[in-house]
């Protein structure tokens, strides 16, 4: 039987949601951020301030100067999660597979509720109603065979839509479709595509064979061949069906974007030296390396490989900077980030090591004691320490073993 997938994405959620609690906001052109003053930039804009331009990711600078009117509200996460919980145990209601996907969108698998379209389309009109008589907010819905399509349906109903696309439907409106509409392909894809193989539309994104993507987008190329063809195999994923974290992980926003590679190269190797440290306090060494790219224009890209288990500094500073290597696309870079996954246990030291690693691990496991005394940045790579004043990093953990 053919999978029935539904898409909700609530519509300008932060926006909606202080709308709605302060009624003097409505129809108002309005932004949501989280530090006015800061280095900030809009989680999320009001309808009437998206006609002005203004969208998420975008710094606050900009925005006020597309809509000098714009009304600033600094956004409060904890009801926003709050409200999110809610919604998602709302869904829960009506299907047994839910994905929360992300705090203002989730998946369901109508399957098990719904033998045809017809009966999903009266689920998403009667979840529609419950969310906008619970929480006096809109959302839009999006049905199809898959998850990507789903998804691609909702963006093409918002706002406040419902919109169906049936499998026999999905070649006619990808033959057309901008490629940026669908989600994954941000914009120095867009370009790149363009560019190479003048691709404008999934259409065109089809005739293109996976050999010739490969040669330009490495592992992202399966996802670009299947995405413009309506492919999608991904199951909803269901809390129970989430395992733990299995990674570890740093990131830092740079305060200023920049295109140096020298500079580039000492923020991986501060990165990889954190996370190597993290592995081995942990007891743990890594076989999946990932990098995270945030351009200026807050296009982030992913990029990973496999390699032998390994928790030492070097190996995993020499295998992110190859990858960055590989996709860095010669914008300048907001944020790095710097990932080990697909963890194993380390239970003892090896017995047999070549000089060259014993020098390492010796002098790592050096490092991690003068570190644990006095903490990290007494003890730095002289690369990054020649960074500090004019080039500050905030820094995240963005997983844990």
């Amino acid at each position: 039987m053919e999978r029935i997938i539904a898409h909700i994405d609530m519509d300008a959620f932060f926006a909606s949601i202080e709308q709605v609690k302060k009624p003097w906001l409505k129809g108002k052109a309005i932004a949501v951020s989280g530090n006015p003053n800061g280095r900030s930039v809009i989680a999320t804009a009001s309808y009437e301030a998206r006609k002005y331009g203004i969208k998420a990711g975008m710094p606050l600078s900009t925005a006020r100067k597309l809509c000098p009117n714009l009304i600033i509200v600094t956004g409060n996460i904890e009801e926003y999660e709050a409200i999110s919980e809610n919604l998602y145990n709302l869904c829960c209601e009506y299907s047994p597979a839910v994905e929360y996907f992300s705090i203002d969108e989730v998946f369901m698998d109508l399957s098990y509720v719904a033998k045809s379209y017809e009966d999903a389309v009266l689920v998403a009109k009667s979840i529609k109603s419950e969310i906008l008589s619970r929480f006096s907010l809109t959302c839009s819905i999006g049905i199809s065979y898959n998850k990507l399509l789903s998804k691609l349906a909702s963006k093409l109903s918002k706002p406040n839509g419902l919109k169906c696309i049936r499998e026999e439907e999905a070649p006619v409106i990808l033959k057309d479709l901008p490629v940026g509409k669908i989600t994954g392909i941000g914009k120095k894809t867009q370009q790149l595509l363009k560019e190479i193989f003048g691709v404008e539309t999934a259409g065109d994104l089809a005739k293109i064979s996976l050999d010739d993507l490969a040669k330009v987008f490495h592992s992202y190329s399966r996802f670009l061949y299947d995405a413009c063809r309506g492919i999608d195999r991904s199951p909803v994923m269901t809390l129970i069906d989430v395992e733990p974290p299995k990674s570890v992980g740093n990131s830092v926003t740079l305060e200023r974007d920049t295109d140096n590679i020298k500079e580039i190269k000492a923020v991986l190797k501060m990165l990889s030296a954190k996370v190597s440290s993290r592995l081995r306090s942990g007891g743990f060494e890594g076989k999946v390396v990932k990098i995270t790219i945030r351009y200026e224009d807050f296009y982030t890209f992913t990029h990973g490989c496999e390699i032998a288990p390994t928790n030492l500094d070097l190996e995993i500073y020499n295998t992110a900077l190859k990858l960055f290597v590989e996709v860095y696309n010669g914008s300048k870079v907001r944020l790095l980030g710097v990932s080990v996954s697909s963890l194993v246990p380390v239970s003892r030291v090896p017995l047999f090591l070549d000089e060259g690693e014993n020098k390492e691990r010796k002098m790592v496991e050096a490092m991690d004691r003068v570190r644990k005394k006095f903490g990290y940045d007494k003890l730095e790579y002289g690369a990054v320490s020649s960074l500090k004043g004019d080039f500050v990093l905030r820094e995240k953990k963005i997983s844990g073993a």
